[in-house]
């Protein structure tokens, strides 16, 4: 029956934890198996890491949950614009050639700048 009540309540903080406590626990994963493995630049480097994430955390616990939630409206932005290069192809036909390459440059250069906010967002999490 213990083992039945310490299942559940390590289940249950699994589900309800943010993504700052993911990256914490992820982080510290590393750094065991680095210490296991006697790597010690990388140790340091992980260290370094982790008190970043405790003190970004720290100053606010939806910290990386809000930029994973902003990285998901940027994917659903690029979707937006495939779909719109997809109508535009659609409508090759009725547009002249500088219309049609003009609206297909501006679209795939909204996309390109968007899609190096997510780098962003990534290199940053």
């Amino acid at each position: 029956m213990r083992k039945v009540l310490v299942f559940l309540f390590v289940f249950c903080g699994l589900l309800f934890a943010n993504e700052c406590d993911k990256k914490i626990e992820r982080i510290n994963k590393e750094i065991a198996f680095a210490k296991a493995n006697g790597n010690t630049g990388k140790i340091s480097r992980l260290e370094l890491a982790l008190k970043e994430v405790q003190s970004d955390c720290i100053k606010d616990p939806l910290f990386y949950d809000k930029k994973l939630e902003a990285k998901k409206l940027k994917e659903q932005e690029i979707e937006k614009i495939e779909q719109q290069l997809k109508e535009l192809n659609n409508q090759k036909d009725y547009l002249s050639k500088a219309e049609y390459k003009a609206k297909k440059r501006a679209l795939k250069e909204q996309k390109d700048k968007i899609k190096k906010e997510i780098e962003k967002y990534i290199d940053d999490l």
